[in-house]
C-alpha cells in the first residue's frame, strides 16, 4: 500500500477538473471507497493502519474543500440539502478529531474508524444520488468554483507536505 504521503500527493498528479468540480470530488469518493474497502478486508494489522491513516487524511482534505468551496458555492442549488450535508460534516469531523488525537494502535480505534467508514460512505451515497443530479440539471457552469477548489486543494496539499517534512525532521 502507498505511503499516505504519496495519497497525498496523488491528488496533484491528474489535472484538477476546474470545469468539473463534481468530477474531483468523484474521484475522492472512489478514494474513500479504495481506502475503506482495504480496511475492512484485510486481516493485517499494518495495512488496516495504514489504511486507516491514508482514510483519515483523505476524509479531511476532502472535508475541508467541500465545506471550504464547494458547499457555499453550490448552496443556492438546494440549500437545505447543503445544511443537511455540513451537519454529516460536523458529525465525521469530531470522529476525524477523535481519531486524530489518538494512536490508530489504541484498540478503541477500530470501532471508531468503522463508524467513521459507514457515515462517510453513507454521505457520499447521497452526495452522489441527491445532490450531484440537481448539480447537473441546473446546469451551473461550475468554472469558477472549480478554480477556487484547485487553488483551495493545492493549498492544503502544499500545508500538508510542510507538516510531514516538518515531522519526517524530527
Amino acid at each position: 500500500m502507498a505511503t499516505t504521503d504519496d495519497s497525498v500527493r496523488s491528488r496533484t498528479q491528474d489535472a484538477f477538473p476546474v470545469d468539473n468540480p463534481v468530477q474531483a470530488l468523484q474521484r475522492d469518493h472512489d478514494l474513500v471507497r479504495k481506502l475503506a474497502d482495504a480496511y475492512r478486508n484485510t486481516q493485517s494489522a499494518d495495512v488496516r493502519k495504514q489504511a486507516a491513516t491514508q482514510l483519515i487524511q483523505a476524509i479531511h482534505m476532502h472535508s475541508r474543500l467541500e465545506e471550504g468551496v464547494f458547499y457555499p458555492g453550490v448552496r443556492r442549488v438546494d440549500p437545505n440539502l447543503i445544511a443537511r450535508f455540513e451537519e454529516d460534516h460536523l458529525a465525521v469531523d469530531d470522529l476525524l478529531a477523535t481519531l486524530q488525537g489518538m494512536s490508530l494502535d489504541e484498540a478503541r480505534t477500530e470501532p471508531l474508524v468503522r463508524e467513521l467508514i459507514d457515515a462517510v460512505l453513507s454521505h457520499i451515497r447521497q452526495e452522489e444520488e441527491q445532490l450531484f443530479p440537481e448539480l447537473k440539471q441546473a446546469a451551473l457552469d461550475l468554472t469558477s468554483i472549480g478554480m477556487e477548489m484547485q487553488a483551495f486543494e493545492a493549498n492544503l496539499v502544499h500545508m500538508q507536505a510542510q507538516l510531514s517534512d516538518q515531522a519526517s525532521r524530527r
